[in-house]
């Protein structure tokens, strides 16, 4: 075997070691992509989130009913807290399922407004004090009485 020869004959082992080598690293790199897609799917599966989302609201409407039973219903800060905490949790969820692209609208995904308006003591109760939490702005009838 002649010297030409032996070196065609090494160019062609390391050509083809390279194109080995750059096929394995293209593979690697979809397949990591697909893994990072998988998890974000696993991450907002749909079903979940909507149990998450059961999970706030069932108090909710414990609470309505217990306010319904009551002769004199009124929200204490702890009631307040709830609500407001499952305000957030709601909105947050519904959100993540927006940006997922699996919201599906009435009847299964509804929105907060939608969800209190199915409450109506807590809501009426809800919107009292959150009116009554608010700063009020001084008129100029009240510097006059001052």
């Amino acid at each position: 075997m002649d010297f030409v020869s032996f070196v065609a004959l090494a160019f062609v082992i390391i050509a083809v070691c390279v194109a080995m080598i750059y096929s394995y690293t293209q593979q690697a790199n979809r397949l990591q992509a697909i893994q990072e897609q998988l998890a974000k799917i696993e991450e907002s599966k749909p079903e979940l989130l909507r149990q998450e989302r059961a999970q706030w609201l069932d108090p909710l409407i414990l609470l309505e009913v217990q306010l319904n039973q009551t002769a004199n219903p009124k929200l204490d800060e702890a009631m307040l807290e709830q609500v407001q905490s499952g305000r957030e949790a709601v909105k947050s969820l519904n959100e993540r399922l927006m940006a997922s692209r699996e919201w599906m609208g009435p009847p299964f995904d509804l929105e907060w407004a939608e969800y209190l308006e199915r409450m109506p003591t807590l809501k009426k109760l809800y919107l009292a004090a959150d009116f009554v939490s608010q700063e009020t702005p001084i008129t100029s009838a009240q510097i006059i009485k001052d």
